[in-house]
């Protein structure tokens, strides 16, 4: 990459990789800011797409998926079904993975429903929520690090978990909220 490098009305002038592990690069900048000041920029770079799925049986319930998150000191999550997705790879497909992994379903039927942009001040992680409908129970097939537990409940039910704020996670609270809206046509 070239350098001094400009990004809207910012301008990179140098650009240094401080840490990286398989899912996260960490860069360090010094900038000139869109005033022309002289400064510094930590940016997150995610090497995967957050993928997000409202799974939606046919009596309008949905699952959610418990586990604890070590970010927030092993607090426990309640979540729609997530994961990730190589940024090369077809969003659909990894959202397909995901919800096979960690529920054993399959849908017939996928709608893309929301594209996000997570903590867009440090980072420039996606997120893409999906609808699946006509869901198939099969065999769950989790991953060695996690340690699940599904729940299924009628949407109204995960509705007020969110706005009691019992589920917290940003793309479960995106993804509830729009298919709230989508009920009602908006």
């Amino acid at each position: 990459m070239n350098f001094p490098r400009k990004a809207g009305d910012w301008t990179e002038l140098d650009r240094e990789r401080v840490y990286e592990n398989p899912w996260i690069e960490v860069l360090h900048s010094n900038m000139l800011n869109p005033n022309g000041g002289r400064g510094i920029y930590g940016k997150v770079h995610f090497k995967n797409l957050a993928i997000g799925i409202l799974a939606i049986t046919q009596q309008d319930e949905i699952y959610l998926v418990g586990q604890e998150r070590f970010p927030f000191d092993g607090a426990y999550s309640w979540e729609i079904i997530e994961g990730g997705g190589p940024l090369e790879d077809d969003p659909l497909l990894s959202a397909k993975r995901e919800l096979k992994e960690e529920t054993g379903l399959e849908a017939k039927h996928w709608e893309l429903i929301q594209e996000m942009h997570l903590s867009n001040s440090v980072s420039d992680e996606v997120s893409l929520c999906f609808i699946a409908r006509d869901l198939i129970q099969k065999e769950a097939e989790p991953e060695d690090s996690e340690k699940l537990k599904i729940k299924k409940l009628p949407f109204q039910e995960a509705l007020n978990m969110v706005l009691k704020g019992e589920i917290k996670d940003s793309i479960s609270v995106a993804a509830i909220l729009r298919y709230a809206l989508i009920q009602r046509g908006v």
